[in-house]
């Protein structure tokens, strides 16, 4: 062991007189047999003793006892004090009510029927769409009517009455020729027109 390591592992006297200075100052002041400093103070024998509590023995032959009658004079649910029995409560009086007019009901005017259209009416769909057939991006609709079968491309005619408006997957949209006012009417497979 070298001479620097002998030295580092001896202990610095000046820490030590430190460390026994603060001692004394914390016994001094903390302990009460250092006589008195700001937190001393002289315990005695009487304050060691606890305080003793009476304890009263439970009579089991009182719990089968009825009580007293006891009424109770307040109402632990509300935040008023009760009136004193003995005055009289004054009881509100309803006043009578009054009759209400009762209203004669009219009778409401029947509604005229909706006016027929003036003029001509298309055709009553009287084909029945069976389905598609052919390329996807060009499809072509087959028709019934229960005699003939038609076969119609998108903007084609169906016994002269119906264009082909628009081909869908299980729906086509029929117009009406010589009605251009008149909303496209949708068949469904193997159905009658959907409105």
């Amino acid at each position: 062991m070298s001479a620097a390591e002998a030295r580092s592992n001896r202990p610095r006297p000046l820490l030590l007189v430190l460390l026994a200075v603060v001692a004394v100052i914390a016994a001094w002041r903390y302990l009460p047999s250092f006589g008195g400093g700001p937190g001393f103070t002289r315990t005695t024998h009487a304050d060691l003793q606890s305080a003793t509590i009476e304890v009263v023995e439970l009579a089991a032959h009182i719990l089968d006892e009825t009580p007293l009658d006891v009424t109770a004079t307040r109402d632990p649910w509300s935040f008023a004090s009760r009136p004193a029995p003995d005055r009289a409560v004054p009881v509100a009086t309803v006043p009578e009510p009054k009759p209400i007019a009762v209203q004669p009901v009219v009778p409401e005017r029947p509604r005229p029927p909706a006016p027929t259209p003036i003029g001509p009416r298309p055709p009553a769909v009287d084909i029945v769409y069976l389905g598609t057939m052919g390329r996807d991006d060009d499809p072509v609709a087959v028709f019934s009517d229960g005699s003939a079968i038609y076969n119609a491309l998108t903007g084609d005619l169906v016994k002269d009455r119906f264009q082909v408006h628009r081909i869908g997957y299980e729906s086509v949209d029929l117009l009406f020729v010589g009605f251009p006012d008149e909303p496209a009417v949708r068949l469904a497979i193997g159905g009658r027109p959907n409105g």
